[in-house]
């Protein structure tokens, strides 16, 4: 849980931040001093410190400079106080401070900053979660960076000492560092490398060359950020998070794009997409390729007499005991409605119909929330014999079809 150390004397101002950390789900630690917000620190981690000005025993400004000068220092300080000068806040800016709130301000506005650095810590958890390469052919830089990392709780990180090594590993990471003066090449045909094999990962560019024409010429052929040696520690890890969010950020946009918002699988044109990749795969190592459509039995009834909140349960149930028999590089999606179409790579239509019957199975013995609920399945399965795509949906559809008219909860291929 993100924790929150307050340190403030005003009970009016403890009372609304810790109502604020309560509604946000934020752990609230307080203190009225120095000696006591130092203390809590030791006790717990804490992810954001606020402080007003004028604290019990001391000021804000001497509990910034006792943080900066001991193990906290990277934990970031907002201040909160009722003195409103540009050059007392210019001051407090200048001991590092990340934001500097009016005590004018409304309940809105604190939530709202406590809120944004909340998430900023999420893309924080996540970055860690990110697989990151460096390529810089200086023993000592490459030292430098693994301790900044270490010290960042950073640990998903791979060194390698020249372009060649890097390109000849073929592994996939999020994020590159790449020096641009490498012994073997220049970082920039790595960078173009990369690119040209489709690599849509995060690349800085790091140098102690900084022309605005090499920096813009690096930039054009396909790196997200330059970074000049030396560089600071904490300024390399923000440029170098600021990144992972906007990486983040559109994978996510990306995966929402092409996902079901009530099953989580795959959208139908995606699903679409996929199958068509398939079929050329298919066609290109002359592998076995299989589908099944499958229907949800009676779902009508089950909205009408249950409600459409009790149907959406049984579709997200249903999503997931599919996903849950096949295998992993299985492709399944929401076709429409009480519809899934699932493609079955390097399947012969024996093994799909298996595949489709432990479905029809498992989907039968579901347990639901409403005991008066039964719920089943009709499946057509069928596998590519060459012809169109659309042809191949059409057989399956006429199997599940078949299905239903022959009594329901049954596969037929």
């Amino acid at each position: 849980m993100y924790s929150i150390l307050h340190v403030e004397t005003s009970n009016f101002y403890r009372t609304l931040i810790e109502k604020i950390c309560s509604d946000i789900g934020a752990e609230y630690s307080f203190a009225k001093n120095l000696d006591d917000s130092l203390n809590v620190l030791k006790s717990r981690k804490i992810d954001l410190i606020i402080t007003a000005i004028e604290l019990e025993d001391s000021t804000g400004e001497d509990l910034i400079l006792k943080i900066n000068d001991s193990p906290y220092k990277n934990i970031p300080v907002v201040v909160i106080t009722g003195t409103d000068s540009d050059e007392y806040r210019t001051r407090m800016f200048s001991l590092g401070i990340v934001d500097y709130i009016s005590k004018k301000s409304g309940n809105d506005e604190i939530r709202s900053a406590i809120l944004a650095y909340m998430r900023e810590d999420n893309v924080f958890q996540k970055m860690a979660e990110l697989k990151i390469a460096v390529c810089d052919d200086s023993k000592m830089d490459r030292y430098i960076m693994e301790r900044i990392f270490t010290m960042a709780g950073i640990s998903n990180v791979e060194y390698y000492e020249s372009g060649d090594e890097l390109l000849a590993s073929d592994k996939e990471y999020d994020i590159y560092l790449i020096d641009m003066v490498l012994k073997d090449m220049i970082g920039n045909y790595v960078i173009m490398k990369l690119r040209e094999k489709g690599s849509e990962a995060v690349i800085i560019a790091i140098s102690g060359v900084a022309h605005y024409k090499t920096i813009s010429n690096t930039l054009n052929i396909g790196a997200n950020d330059y970074i000049a040696k030396p560089f600071n520690n904490e300024l390399l890890l923000s440029r170098i998070k600021t990144n992972a969010k906007n990486y983040i950020l559109l994978n996510e946009v990306k995966q929402l794009a092409i996902t079901d918002v009530l099953t989580s699988l795959y959208n139908r044109r995606h699903t679409m997409e996929r199958l068509e990749d398939e079929i050329e795969k298919s066609k290109r190592y002359e592998n076995p390729l299989s589908v099944m459509m499958i229907d949800v039995d009676h779902f009508k009834r089950i909205n009408d007499e249950f409600g459409h909140l009790s149907g959406d349960v049984v579709l997200k149930k249903i999503a997931e005991s599919i996903t849950k028999t096949l295998r992993d590089f299985d492709i399944v999606g929401r076709f429409g409605g009480e519809e899934f179409l699932v493609v079955l790579p390097n399947t012969s239509i024996d093994d799909a119909f298996s595949a489709a019957e432990r479905i029809r199975k498992n989907v039968e013995s579901l347990k639901l929330s409403k005991k008066d609920i039964t719920v089943s399945v009709s499946i057509g399965v069928c596998q590519w014999s060459g012809d169109e795509l659309k042809n191949l949906l059409s057989e399956a559809d006429r199997l599940l079809y078949s299905a239903k008219t022959n009594g329901r909860n049954r596969t037929e291929r």
